[in-house]
């Protein structure tokens, strides 16, 4: 199993507790990469339409209850929910009927007015027209719950190797034969390619075209503030920002309170390669932003920033699954920022599949072949 974030700490665990022989490989620390650099989102409110994702996520919200009795306060769990807040003058023309979808789907949320979202959260005094309020929603701690779910699949077994770099999923005869790493071979009749944006090299290697790439984003976080947002606030427009295939710089508001009480602002996205460096221009305009939904933001003095990689796809959805194109490879990356949210959910299906157990979900709009040639 290559890659020790959320997804493949779930999936190690998952595999390990059905009585699996694991090998769990990253060429950092456990979860030393992207899941440790977001904000730890579990959502429901920023999914633009009913679909295989949202059914995804509607279930690996479910799962956290099941992460928190597991891992108890190592989760960092806070059941706070999120407002999806419009600006302006007017709600967007739609959003009645994707909260209508939602509902009936199972998902609980409402919308409220301007009114109703001040009183919701009184810091937004600048200019709106209402929100929409998924209770449910919630914010982790994603580097714990990574770590926890490894500590657990170790417990049963799972060999856990950090610190080498796997060059080549080995395939014979179109069959993976295991993993080619810098500290020599180890064999494996499967292979979980869970890398996230660092995904797409092995795959192609191995013959899958996988077309994952990074989707930089960066996040500034203020000083402590610990009653400053009762929920996690995001602005309407990072629905579309999220969906958009720009690779250009796009900037949206989302914003909290963090479990150590500072004040965590976002959120920016584009596609410029495996760049971790921080552009003071674009923390600058996420606050800006943000200070027109929140302008006491203005008055807070900024403690850090830095910088992430969403592994994004081309059609905006994960890739999960096994391989057709190479027998014994199984796919489960391009999570873009919802990587936490349907990390353990993802880890769950594949143990499953791998196991023969029947899926949850329906596996085929992940199709991880969908991108190669026919």
């Amino acid at each position: 199993m290559v890659g020790a974030g959320i997804v493949g700490c779930a999936a190690a665990y998952e595999l390990a507790r059905r009585g699996a022989r694991v090998c769990l490989v990253d060429r950092g620390e456990v979860s030393g990469g992207t899941t440790g650099l977001g904000e730890g989102n579990v959502l429901c409110c920023d999914k633009p339409t009913v679909d295989a994702e949202l059914d995804l996520a509607r279930r690996g919200l479910l799962l956290y209850e099941e992460i928190e009795e597991l891992l108890g306060a190592e989760a960092g769990l806070r059941r706070k929910g999120a407002l999806l807040v419009h600006p302006g003058a007017e709600v967007p023309v739609g959003e009645a009927a994707r909260l209508e979808q939602m509902r009936a789907a199972g998902v609980q949320c409402e919308a409220l007015d301007a009114e109703q979202t001040r009183a919701a959260e009184p810091e937004l005094s600048g200019a709106l027209a209402g929100s929409s309020l998924f209770p449910r929603d919630l914010q982790c701690a994603p580097r714990g719950i990574a770590r926890g779910l490894a500590r657990r699949a170790a417990d049963l077994g799972t060999r856990i190797i950090s610190g080498r770099a796997v060059r080549a999923i080995a395939v014979r005869d179109g069959r993976v034969d295991g993993l080619t790493t810098a500290d020599g071979p180890l064999g494996a009749d499967r292979v979980l390619l869970a890398a996230g944006p660092w995904s797409a090299g092995l795959a192609r290697e191995a013959g899958l075209e996988l077309p994952v790439e990074p989707r930089k984003g960066q996040l500034v976080r203020l000083e402590r503030r610990p009653d400053f947002l009762r929920h996690k606030v995001v602005e309407g427009a990072y629905i579309d920002s999220v969906a958009s295939p720009a690779a250009g710089l796009e900037v949206t508001t989302v914003m909290e309170t963090t479990l150590d009480g500072h004040v965590l602002v976002g959120s920016s996205r584009e596609r410029r390669g495996f760049d971790l460096s921080v552009d003071r221009r674009v923390s600058a305009a996420m606050l800006e932003r943000a200070c027109r939904l929140a302008p006491g933001l203005a008055r807070m003095a900024p403690t850090d920033a830095w910088a992430g990689l969403r592994p994004w796809l081309p059609d905006g959805l994960p890739a999960i699954g096994p391989s057709r194109v190479v027998d014994g490879l199984w796919v489960a990356a391009g999570h873009e920022g919802a990587g936490v949210a349907l990390g353990p959910i993802t880890g769950r299906l594949v143990a499953q599949g791998v196991c023969g157990e029947p899926a949850e979900v329906d596996l085929a709009p992940f199709d991880p072949d969908r991108f190669s040639p026919s």
